[in-house]
């Protein structure tokens, strides 16, 4: 039959006999086009048939019609060993689907809930989530594809509720690498330990959030690896604290007054009436001057990042704790006064390379889409599968170009 046909239905390798439509499903008779099989006991070619039987396999769907292979298997007797054996078929296994089957399945699963694929395919969710999961031991990291230096973004976000767990990304070329099954430090160290000794030395620098336990991890097992404390966190650790001092300072109000958007977005942008709204804040609040005070300094850590190298940075971030130092006292102050310090060093590694954490947090925005579509996750197997599968493209997870 003409080549295109099989193009259409992905059958590469196969000759396509006929096609009949009944009861919207199509179904497609091939067979392999080799005459000669060689025998996996003794490796000697035949051609002598001894048995042939027709298998019918799922194999997808086209404009909502089902696709329907009646595949001919022939069962070969060898001259040499005496033994009859089944030909090998290439994308076909004892399965009652082919290997472009799941493919499929497994395109529609990317945006799309277990249920609806399963429903959508014919098949039910747990066949679904068991396929996905024993193809998951195909995965593996490339860790010689990453280049001479590989630089790491380390953060977690919520798998189930307060139940968090750990991502992590590969920031030099964009790629998620990794999502662990918790946040404790022993998943952490774990995954490094099945990092390569080689790919270990490679890894120059990590970006994490202000998560001693990560950083500590990091210092003692991978000690010549520059740790980076991400901009966008620090930037986080200030406006919260702003944010607490407001709220504790508003809560005995009947009607609070709505000036938490106002304060927490940055001063560059606000236009001219939302900066006399904020202006109205600070008298309304002027017996409470500890609130303009962390305003100010919130915009001045901001800053630190603006500086065109590391020394105008230090001579910044000193400033900040100057400001810090002579604030009003709050217990909120104190923290942040601390963690700044406990992390000058990490915080002014970023001048080394500008590392963020950008990508990584773009990650955990698709992550949430995805939790979204699938209404949510009971069993963390299969959670750390599909966000798998959604990452990576469908060529590393089905090697096959036919059925």
């Amino acid at each position: 039959m003409n080549k295109s046909v099989t193009e259409l239905f992905s059958l590469q390798g196969y000759l396509v006999d006929k096609i009949e439509v009944k009861n919207g499903t199509s179904v497609v008779q091939c067979r392999s086009p080799r005459r000669f099989v060689a025998c996996p006991t003794c490796g000697a070619t035949t051609k002598k048939v001894h048995q042939k039987k027709y298998r019918l396999l799922r194999h997808g769907k086209m404009n909502r019609t089902k696709i329907v292979l009646r595949l001919a298997v022939r069962r070969m007797s060898c001259r040499g060993c005496r033994k009859v054996f089944t030909e090998a078929l290439p994308g076909v296994s004892n399965k009652r689907s082919t290997d472009q089957f799941y493919r499929f399945a497994f395109e529609l699963l990317i945006n799309n809930s277990f249920r609806w694929t399963g429903k959508y395919c014919g098949i039910s969710p747990s066949t679904l989530v068991k396929q996905l999961i024993s193809l998951q031991t195909q995965w593996h990291i490339d860790w010689n594809a990453m280049g001479e230096e590989i630089i790491l973004g380390i953060d977690e976000h919520s798998f189930r509720g307060k139940r968090m767990v750990i991502t992590i990304t590969d920031l030099t070329n964009h790629k998620l690498l990794a999502v662990l099954k918790g946040d404790q430090q022993s998943y952490l160290e774990e995954f490094i330990n099945s990092i390569p000794k080689t790919a270990q030395k490679r890894i120059v620098e990590v970006c994490t959030d202000l998560r001693f336990s990560y950083r500590s991890v990091m210092e003692r097992m991978l000690p010549p690896v520059r740790v980076v404390a991400d901009r966008y966190h620090v930037e986080r650790q200030a406006k919260y604290t702003m944010d607490k001092i407001r709220a504790v300072i508003q809560s005995n109000e009947p009607k609070k007054y709505q000036a938490k958007d106002i304060m927490m977005r940055y001063a560059n942008q606000l236009n001219e009436a939302e900066q006399k709204r904020l202006h109205h804040i600070f008298l309304r609040y002027q017996q409470y001057p500890v609130l303009k005070e962390m305003w100010f300094i919130k915009e001045q850590i901001r800053r630190i990042y603006f500086c065109g190298n590391k020394k105008d940075a230090l001579r910044k971030f000193n400033h900040c704790l100057m400001l810090l130092e002579t604030a009003h006292r709050s217990s909120y102050i104190t923290d942040l006064k601390h963690t700044l310090r406990r992390w000058q060093e990490q915080i002014l590694n970023y001048y080394d390379r500008r590392t963020t954490n950008g990508f990584t947090e773009g990650c955990h925005t698709k992550i949430k889409l995805i939790k979204r579509t699938s209404f949510g996750f009971r069993n963390i197997n299969n959670y750390i599968a599909k966000i798998t599968l959604a990452f990576l493209p469908l060529l590393y997870i089905l090697n096959h170009h036919t059925i």
